[in-house]
């Protein structure tokens, strides 16, 4: 089908106008001649006709009839009235002319004027004259005299109407030429005001269509056109309002979804993304750009989760599964897959919401290792001392040199069970203390509550030849809790001591940088193998078992100094080398910055 080249409405609307105008402005002009013309014919007619009364007069008045004495009084009166007068008989026989000799002129009974005359009285006709050979206007009247009657017929040439009406046709046409014109510009400017408000109307709509709703279209004074205009403006709140209402809407549901923990993966019925939350692309490493639009077998290369989405999207009924994903990390997932219902029961794609169980994982693991440590680390004891009772109940109490070993061995193990429970009570009130950090912290200076420590470690340090350097900057501040710090040190001071060889030297020192204040304990003693840094600081977690509990570690120290740590949004780092020490640093917040 072929398409119409589009035009512009003020084409159209002009075109119209303007033809219209011309069609009856031509009609105007051609009734109006037509009536001029008419007009100017019956006035020649009324003319002629008081020509030939007054003839008629003159005749009634003249004696004589003679063909000659006729002849004479028609030139006469010719002449005088500018007026071609005949005098003709019933017969056709002309008696007398003004400008002929009627002796040379044929019957006239064949003449329209003549003919109507003789039958009604007068008679008028337009044509061309056989003797004069040029158009004449004519009028006869039947007329009597001394009883002949006779028709006078009187006439003048056209030419003269001609040329009058031969002006009036120019005069017409140039005052037709000159209102079309004017009339064109009217039409134009006309056409141009009744579609100004359509074009600013336009200019308005394009500004809609460009989402600058706020924006008034100005309503005409045209009633149609101002109804139009304000049902614009109605249309635009109305679309601004519910633009606003869908993209709060959306707003909230974003909000929401990059707000939620679970990953959340949305596709379209042949299996593409359609969308995704933060959280999905933490877990799957997506790019937005990259992987809308895609199918899902191709960004997320797992069989498990592609197996699971096509079971939802051919099904209508919610399923739940667990999968593994190995990049691009290692996750264990719970996936709960939903159908997303169309209109008459058609599926529309399908919502997976993905949970992360690597972390709930691993600790449900380090619980259950926690409680087996638990119960390893009680029950040695535990064993040891119900062991030692039931052999001094058995009768080895009498034996006084064993009895005394036994009950040596049975205070030891009593003893060890007491600091496992006191460093476990102690983590707890630590864990307390984490509910607000606050508590009972202000701005001390380290120095002497290092130098405190170190005096309470002291001893423990000389029986092993092991001696403490301290670097400690004498004015340093710290905003901190002074029992949980001594604590804190004397964990690190007690472990560098316990875990060095005699003769060994360890160093204290603290320092302000970035804005924290940093205070390093490093040994030189046996080290810690790189594997398990990462763990050294969980409950009862040993690197060494057997050697730990000979030097009387509980396995609770350094997840004691971890947690004070927390308590003072301070970071704790490890750095060791196997085989030449470690070195603990604490990073606190300084005074001024916390």
């Amino acid at each position: 089908m072929l398409l119409l080249k589009k035009q512009k409405l003020i084409v159209r609307l002009f075109s119209s106008y303007f033809v219209l105008v011309l069609l009856a402005l031509a009609l105007l002009i051609m009734f109006a001649y037509r009536a001029i013309e008419d007009f100017y014919f019956e006035q020649n007619i009324n003319n002629l006709q008081a020509r030939a009364i007054f003839v008629d007069e003159i005749l009634r008045d003249h004696e004589s009839i003679d063909s000659n004495s006729l002849q004479n009084l028609c030139k006469q009166l010719g002449e005088e009235t500018a007026t071609r007068i005949t005098l003709v008989i019933p017969s056709g026989q002309v008696l007398a002319d003004s400008e002929e000799d009627p002796r040379n002129m044929d019957l006239h009974n064949d003449r329209p004027e003549i003919i109507q005359a003789l039958q009604t009285s007068e008679g008028v006709s337009r044509r061309s004259s056989y003797t004069m050979e040029e158009e004449h206007l004519y009028y006869a009247r039947l007329c009597s005299h001394k009883d002949h009657e006779m028709v006078i017929r009187v006439s003048f040439p056209t030419m003269a109407l001609k040329s009058a009406l031969h002006d009036l046709r120019y005069n017409l046409f140039l005052g037709g030429v000159i209102i079309s014109i004017l009339l064109g510009f009217l039409s134009w400017y006309v056409s141009g005001q009744i579609l100004k408000p359509i074009a600013i109307m336009e200019i308005g709509a394009r500004r809609f269509a460009r989402g600058k709703l706020k924006m008034k279209v100005p309503e005409s004074n045209i009633q149609e056109l101002g109804s139009l205009g304000h049902s614009l403006n109605l249309m635009a709140e109305q679309i601004y309002d519910r633009i606003r209402f869908v993209t709060q809407q959306k707003n909230e549901q974003l909000a929401i979804l990059s707000s939620m923990t679970e990953g959340v993966l949305a596709l379209n019925p042949a299996g593409d993304i359609l969308s995704f939350n933060h959280a999905a692309a933490i877990m799957f490493g997506l790019q937005t750009k990259t992987v809308v639009g895609r199918p899902l077998h191709e960004v997320i290369r797992n069989t498990e989760l592609i197996d699971f989405s096509s079971k939802i999207l051919d099904g209508k009924k919610s399923q739940e599964c667990q999968i593994s994903i190995f990049e691009p990390e290692d996750r264990k997932l719970n996936v709960v897959g939903s159908p997303m219902p169309k209109k008459k029961g058609a599926i529309g794609g399908a919502v997976l919401v993905f949970t992360d169980l690597t972390q709930i994982q691993k600790l449900e693991g380090v619980r259950r290792e926690f409680v087996a440590n638990v119960s390893h680390e009680l029950k040695t004891p535990i064993t040891s001392i119900q062991g030692y009772v039931e052999t001094l109940l058995d009768g080895a109490v009498d034996d006084i040199d064993n009895a005394q070993n036994f009950l040596e061995i049975i205070a030891k193990h009593a003893t060890r069970l007491g600091q496992i429970v006191d460093d476990l009570l102690e983590l707890s009130r630590i864990e307390e203390f984490s509910e607000d950090e606050t508590q009972h912290r202000s701005p001390i200076t380290l120095s002497p509550l290092v130098d405190a420590t170190v005096r309470d470690i002291q001893a423990l340090a000389d029986s092993r030849s092991i001696s403490i350097v301290k670097q400690i900057d004498p004015y340093l501040q710290v905003d901190l809790n002074e029992k949980l710090f001594s604590h804190a040190l004397g964990n690190l001071l007690d472990n560098a001591v316990k875990y060095s060889g005699e003769g060994s030297t360890i160093t204290l020192k603290t320092e302000l940088q970035d804005g924290h204040a940093i205070l390093e304990v490093t040994d030189t003693g046996q080290g810690i193998e790189r594997e398990h840094l990462s763990r050294i600081f969980e409950r009862f977690y040993r690197v060494d078992k057997g050697r730990s509990r000979d030097v009387g570690g509980t396995g609770l120290g350094l997840s004691i100094v971890k947690h004070i740590a927390l308590v003072h949004n301070a970071e704790l780092e490890v750095e060791s080398v196997p085989g030449e020490g470690s070195t603990f640093r604490l990073l606190f917040p300084t005074a001024s910055t916390s």
